[in-house]
């Protein structure tokens, strides 16, 4: 049998996979391609892509928590300042023995004392002091009411606040309370001198007794009360106020940090019962027919 003779196969040839583009002359061409490169990089890209965002997500959860765990250390430092002063205004811990409180409480956060001194400033200054408040500046020794202050003269300056008229600053009255040292405390004196819009000045300060000082402006607020005192009448040198401390509580929970420092007057400017109130370890509404043993 011929070649020529011979009959076709019936098998169809392999189709050839690729991209059809058009020539410049129009024509067809067949450009081979391959699907498994391409497939690979758009799963790699997908992997990537959700690998980052678990990444964001679990990094947005650990920060999430540490800012609640913050929060609860804040609460803890600020805990232990209350317990500080409820040591000292009611028990009558002296400064030095706050350092060795503690707390811990039953979610596991826990508080410290690492700083708890007395406050050395020369300057005392309230920002903004409206007419019909006070400010209070104690000065006497925070350990022993009874001892001399020291102090011989009181110098004040302020400004004028937002709302006195035409930019004027305000006249501010100093009043003050003494009583004698070595002694039982009970004042036996209270004084009124007025500071004028160009400052105050009191001389007549007794350096062997001890003394509270209170400013209120008359007309309007005064802003940037500043008050110094000095051992001696005849000559201006400010000396650190003796009334003033610091106290400081650290706490801490799963890891996070948080400190708190304030400074306050050894004793509060409270009246007793009101102190009392405050810090009492029973119900404020006291029942005269079945007293308590409450201090």
């Amino acid at each position: 049998m011929s070649p020529l003779s011979q009959p076709r196969s019936t098998q169809r040839p392999a189709r050839r996979t690729g991209v059809r583009v058009k020539t410049t002359r129009g024509h067809t061409r067949l450009l081979p391609a391959n699907i498994l490169p391409l497939a690979l990089v758009i799963m790699t890209t997908i992997l990537l892509a959700g690998i980052g965002l678990g990444m964001i997500v679990l990094d947005s959860f650990r920060r999430t928590a540490a800012v609640d765990a913050s929060i609860v250390a804040y609460y803890a430092a600020d805990a232990g300042i209350e317990r500080q002063l409820y040591e000292l205004r009611k028990l009558g811990t002296t400064v030095p023995n706050l350092q060795p409180l503690n707390g811990t409480f039953s979610n596991g956060a826990a508080w410290i004392t690492p700083t708890s001194t007395y406050l050395q400033a020369i300057l005392k200054t309230f920002p903004t002091t409206p007419s019909t408040t006070f400010q209070f500046v104690d000065l006497y020794k925070p350990e022993n009411l009874a001892a001399a202050a020291g102090v011989g003269r009181v110098d004040w300056r302020w400004s004028a606040g937002a709302d006195c008229p035409g930019g004027v600053a305000p006249d501010v009255e100093l009043s003050y309370t003494q009583w004698l040292s070595g002694g039982t405390v009970l004042p036996d004196v209270f004084q009124v001198d007025l500071g004028t819009v160009e400052g105050g000045e009191v001389t007549n300060v007794d350096p062997t007794k001890g003394y509270r000082l209170r400013f209120r402006p008359k007309q309007c607020t005064a802003d940037n009360l500043r008050v110094e005192v000095s051992p001696t009448a005849g000559s201006y040198a400010p000396m650190p106020f003796p009334g003033d401390i610091t106290v400081g509580s650290q706490g801490g929970y799963r890891g996070s940090t948080q400190s708190i420092t304030v400074q306050v007057p050894r004793q509060d400017i409270l009246s007793g019962i009101f102190s009392f109130a405050i810090f009492s370890e029973c119900q404020l509404f006291k029942d005269p027919n079945n007293p308590s043993a409450c201090p």
